[in-house]
């Protein structure tokens, strides 16, 4: 297990062939990738932790981290773009990869499109902007943590942002996630298990993804996690199953190839009850495979495409059964609804789904059965 750094004290390590320094400073973390793991590399990355250490005794602290990089003659910080200086932060600070995360690759790019922008036009570039509420508010609560830093790191003088509220946001019903009914749920599943729209010419049926379907409509599940889902999360002594991460949508693709595994929506583990039903349906795709091998796979073996998969078999089942055209994520609209109708409080309905129980209240309660009576007076 690895060994608290003191405070003040730079750690020095080889991340994936790359030196990494770490170190703590005024109740920050920073973390800063250096060159290939080397000898003559690691002799001088231990000079720049003694340097960071020295600055850092000294009050001297460069919180660009410019000075550290080994660059000779670093250029004013003027001369800087402030979209290079976010992309900066978005790394070192926050964690996250602009070419991989949705929200910070969004922003990066319209940063870019305002060009070079300073604390008295950043804010008149955003209100400029035709974003909805829900959008605008994003893009300001990042803006307000940036603007914050460069402020700090002593980039700007001022923060723009700081007293700009939020934009209310009208909550409006989306019809392609409408929950299905129960009569709606039988005929889906019963058309995909039995092929009944599959073209007696293709090579893959339709009945190949009866299981997919059949779990997220049974658990709920984001399409993402089901589509993660390895083997080994399926304990069948214990009967449970886990849901710990995903295969999530890159910005580049839906594709198997440029998906990403990591972590749940919100971080966090869940166990769901693996029921007689699911267990008939699970124990054919578990059974003698590794515990890292995906529950669910495409025809070909590779981790299901469900942007192909809504396109070109879900959309078609449900214009032939006459059903109203839903996305795939309304099945998960559904157990949430069938939940909070059949009785489960709000908190193991919002547990169950990997939610909290204000969003399980405001998303969920459709009421699928609306009562014939109402309450006497």
């Amino acid at each position: 297990m690895g060994q608290k750094n003191f405070k003040g004290v730079v750690s020095v390590a080889n991340a994936d062939g790359r030196i990494r320094l770490r170190w703590r400073y005024q109740a920050h973390r920073y973390s800063l990738s250096l060159y290939k793991y080397s000898k003559q590399n690691l002799l001088q990355a231990k000079k720049t932790a003694l340097q960071i250490e020295q600055d850092m005794l000294n009050e001297q602290f460069d919180y660009s981290l410019n000075k550290y990089r080994g660059v000779q003659d670093i250029s004013p910080r003027t001369e800087k773009t402030i979209t290079e200086f976010f992309e900066e932060w978005t790394t070192v600070y926050r964690q996250m990869d602009c070419e991989k995360n949705v929200h910070y690759n969004a922003m990066r790019n319209t940063m870019k499109r305002w060009g070079q922008f300073n604390e008295k036009t950043a804010l008149l570039k955003l209100n400029q902007e035709t974003f909805g509420a829900r959008t605008y508010n994003e893009r300001l609560t990042m803006l307000k943590s940036f603007a914050g830093w460069l402020v700090k790191a002593q980039i700007w003088s001022h923060n723009p942002f700081a007293d700009v509220n939020r934009k209310k946001v009208k909550k409006a019903k989306n019809p392609t996630r409408k929950p299905f009914t129960e009569e709606e749920i039988s005929k889906i599943l019963n058309a995909i298990r039995y092929d009944t729209f599959s073209p007696k010419s293709s090579r893959y049926k339709h009945s190949h993804y009866y299981p997919f379907v059949y779990f997220i409509f049974k658990t709920g599940v984001r399409n993402a996690e089901a589509i993660g889902l390895r083997v080994g999360s399926v304990n069948v002594v214990n009967k449970t199953i886990a849901i710990k991460e995903v295969m999530a949508r890159s910005l580049v693709s839906t594709s198997s190839a440029q998906r990403i595994r990591k972590e749940t929506k919100n971080g966090k583990e869940r166990y769901l009850p693996l029921t007689a039903d699911l267990h008939f349906i699970l124990h054919p795709l578990i059974v003698g495979r590794d515990k890292d091998a995906l529950v669910f796979e495409s025809p070909t073996g590779l981790a299901i495409d469900d942007h192909n998969f809504q396109r070109r078999i879900f959309k078609n089942v449900l214009a032939k059964l006459g059903i109203e055209e839903r996305v795939l994520y309304a099945c998960r609209h559904t157990f949430g609804s069938r939940c909070i109708d059949a009785g489960i409080t709000p908190v193991m309905t919002a547990f169950l789904m990997g939610n909290n129980p204000e969003t399980a209240l405001r998303n969920y309660t459709h009421q699928l059965n609306i009562p014939t009576e109402l309450p006497e007076v």
